[in-house]
């Protein structure tokens, strides 16, 4: 529950709505309580109320587009370009945002018709603790999503980091509830409207009000959270994950069907849930955490806190690591002393503390780009992070293997075995990917030369039709004897040849009238195009789209391959 406003009681009529107006409004109907991203062309259009909120929120210009029921639409937009940093804002002041995106090349929808609409849909409603983009995340922190849930009299509590696929839950009493939030401190905490409603517990949803979403009944209902979390592990039972209480499946439930529910059923590569006991670790009120300043100080800030003071990590995943150690301290002599074991070796081990940090500054956020990958967000970079993270890996495994003359504590002997074999699939993506990589794939320009000789053929195609175009510049400037003739191109029109306004008529008439044919006309510009220059054109434009294409293929074998072992991976 945010103070970002609610536009869900103030969709207009869908009566005297254009073709276009009137997809936008039965989209927005199925998504009110969120700003809908409409995409059109190279921008996400806002319009009515969300075009308000946004524009105010944003500090963007607030516009108009048409009338609809005698009245003018505000609009603004944001590019789609640069959209995430927009995005960012509006999730941090609380609102939810539906990505609407167009499902069809526009090209397709005017063959049914000069009015007809571009198909479109929400892939994706993006909310506090659904978060995956880097753009939108701090490397150093994790993002959770949390929901609480009470079955048969009993509490429990479920969280998901959604950008690494981590899962745990945890029952809970009333009492300790307060302390097991604080030391989540989840981005986004999901409860039912019944639980909503319970006196008891009416201060500690008042704590976390800015970050409470408020959810059916029905969503928290064991049996069908059972039956979510079977279909999403494909398993016949959950026994080999743990012995769970029927609120910790209700809580663990939920998640899965808000996540199913958030990404349009897209649904990432998740951890198996790891369930944290009664007394594992030391739940701490939310009163001494904040006197403590364990992760931020009295006035909200990380720096001056005690994490920001010891913490020497130098990955992402070790930041997030620490910080949830630094969080939940450990109750369980055993475990205690495995971890002192481990950070006595290292500290008496100097030169492979160094050479093991050396090899984690190599090593990009592994996690995170394995979860884009699975959701269908990743690009070629997050390939080459999987990449570049394994090959760290396998020098962190050598490392290992070779200290302390084979005697490790067990824990690190524990995380060296856990490490695996990847020299395949390190292998494989270092031979297929460039070393300048696109952010998106159907950017192309990612395969590496020699990898593919389907593609190499098709790029020397491609690159061998732009040297004939400079080619037929020389040529034409010697025919026509126009020495600042160019051959030029633009989206709009394509190739073309261009001369200044005086020497248009050399070739509009004259002995060179049937070869140039006039395209345009500019204030100080004329611009033709021969036969000879579209024929060209053709072959180059088939070429590239084809190598798109194989390009597109091979990234979704790579994409394939990475997935298959992502269990291996994560």
């Amino acid at each position: 529950m945010s103070d970002a406003p609610d536009t869900a009681d103030t969709v207009p009529s869908l009566d005297g709505a254009t073709p276009m107006m009137l997809q936008y409004l039965e989209i927005k109907r199925a998504h009110p309580d969120c700003l809908l991203f409409y995409r059109m062309g190279d921008f996400y259009e806002m319009f009515f109320d969300d075009a308000v909120a946004a524009a105010k929120a944003l500090d963007i210009a607030l516009t108009k587009r048409g009338k609809h029921q005698d009245g003018d639409i505000p609009m603004c937009g944001v590019p789609v370009h640069s959209h995430e940093n927009y995005l960012m804002r509006l999730i941090r002041q609380g609102f939810r945002v539906a990505i609407c995106e167009q499902m069809e090349d526009p090209a397709e929808a005017k063959k049914r018709g000069a009015k007809s609409v571009v198909k479109r849909d929400v892939i994706r409603i993006v909310t506090p603790g659904t978060l995956t983009e880097d753009a939108l995340l701090d490397s150093r922190s994790a993002n959770w999503l949390a929901a609480a849930a009470e079955t048969g009299g009993k509490l429990a509590l479920a969280w998901l980091e959604l950008s690494t696929g981590e899962l745990a839950v945890q029952p809970v009493d009333r009492a300790g509830l307060a302390a097991a939030l604080g030391r989540l401190d989840p981005q986004e905490l999901l409860i039912s409207e019944k639980l909503s409603q319970e006196p008891d517990l009416f201060e500690v949803w008042g704590e976390w009000k800015q970050r409470l979403t408020v959810l059916p009944n029905p969503r928290f209902d064991s049996e069908n959270g059972r039956q979510r979390l079977l279909a999403l592990y494909n398993v016949g039972a959950l026994d080999a994950f743990g012995a769970f209480e029927r609120a910790e499946v209700a809580a663990a439930g939920a998640l899965a069907a808000y996540i199913e529910l958030t990404q349009k059923g897209k649904v990432p590569r998740l951890s198996p849930p790891r369930r944290l006991g009664p007394g594992a670790v030391m739940e701490i009120d939310a009163a001494t955490r904040r006197n403590l300043e364990l992760s931020r100080t009295m006035t909200g800030e990380r720096r001056g806190s005690l994490l920001a003071t010891i913490d020497r990590t130098v990955t992402g995943g070790g930041a997030r690591l620490l910080a949830q150690h630094l969080a939940a301290p450990l109750t369980d002599p055993a475990a205690i002393d495995q971890r002192l074991d481990m950070v006595g070796f290292l500290a008496e081990e100097e030169r492979l503390r160094d050479d093991v940090r050396g090899a984690l500054a190599q090593s990009p956020d592994l996690e995170r780009a394995l979860t884009r990958l699975s959701l269908g967000r990743g690009g070629p970079r997050d390939l080459a992070a999987i990449r570049d993270g394994l090959a760290a890996a396998m020098r962190l495994r050598a490392l290992l293997g070779t200290a302390g003359g084979g005697f490790l504590p067990q824990g690190l002997s524990d995380i060296a075995q856990d490490l695996g074999h990847h020299g395949e699939l390190v292998d494989t993506l270092g031979q297929a990917l460039s070393a300048d990589l696109p952010l998106l794939a159907r950017d192309g320009g990612f395969i590496q030369r020699g990898y593919s000789p389907q593609l190499d053929e098709l790029i020397t195609l491609r690159d061998e039709g732009k040297r004939l175009i400079v080619g037929l510049q020389g040529r034409y400037v010697d025919l026509t004897g126009i020495t600042t003739l160019k051959i030029k191109h633009n989206n709009v029109i394509g190739y073309h040849i261009e001369v200044t306004a005086q020497h248009a008529d050399k070739l509009h008439s004259g002995k060179h009238r049937d070869l140039f044919i006039h395209r345009q006309t500019m204030a100080n510009a004329v611009r033709f195009g021969t036969v000879e220059l579209s024929e060209l054109e053709r072959k180059i434009s088939e070429a590239r789209d084809r190598a798109l294409a194989v390009e597109g293929d091979l990234f979704a074998e790579l994409l394939a391959l990475t997935l298959a072992r992502g269990d291996e991976v994560a």
